[in-house]
């Protein structure tokens, strides 16, 4: 019997101690809501800042590319879409923002196609090719855009 209880503690420590521990990495690595939420009060700081919304909709997106079957991916792609239409809605005139806008466009394709890429892939690899391109254009030294033109064609080559 003193075994049972002296074990009923232990377990309960450990349920104590997992959980704190567990308290702390949420604390260390909020959520993407979280995320977005603190990204959603700067746009609000700075409603004619490009860089809020921009943030918003790249923590969405890389999101989606990288967890392509969360239950959340389709909400995360709609909202991201949102906030690339309220950039879209912007008076945009420096080419580097245009360049930015050109990224999130073709990054929104090829979050589509990541979540379907059967049906998605034949409908939207010209639209993000296009816009990765046009962005490069823009802004020959947009890194992302780089970036993500080089991981798309390495995702649509390994799944020739």
């Amino acid at each position: 019997m003193l075994a049972t209880s002296a074990c009923r503690r232990m377990m309960a420590v450990a349920i104590f101690a997992i959980s704190v521990l567990n308290l702390l990495a949420q604390a260390r690595h909020p959520s993407v809501e979280q995320q977005f939420a603190s990204l959603q009060r700067l746009e609000a700081m700075h409603p004619d800042s490009i860089g809020p919304k921009y943030q918003q909709a790249v923590l969405l997106l890389g999101f989606v590319c990288s967890q392509p079957d969360d239950s959340k991916a389709q909400q995360y792609i709609d909202e991201a879409l949102r906030v690339i239409q309220r950039i879209e809605a912007m008076t945009i005139v420096k080419d580097t923002e245009r360049s930015d806008l050109a990224t999130l466009q073709g990054f929104y394709y090829t979050a589509l196609i990541v979540t379907n890429p059967r049906q998605n892939g034949p409908r939207y690899y010209r639209q993000a090719i296009d816009h990765f391109d046009e962005a490069m254009r823009l802004n020959p030294h947009n890194e992302l855009a780089q970036m993500l033109m080089k991981k798309f064609k390495e995702g649509m080559n390994g799944n020739s």
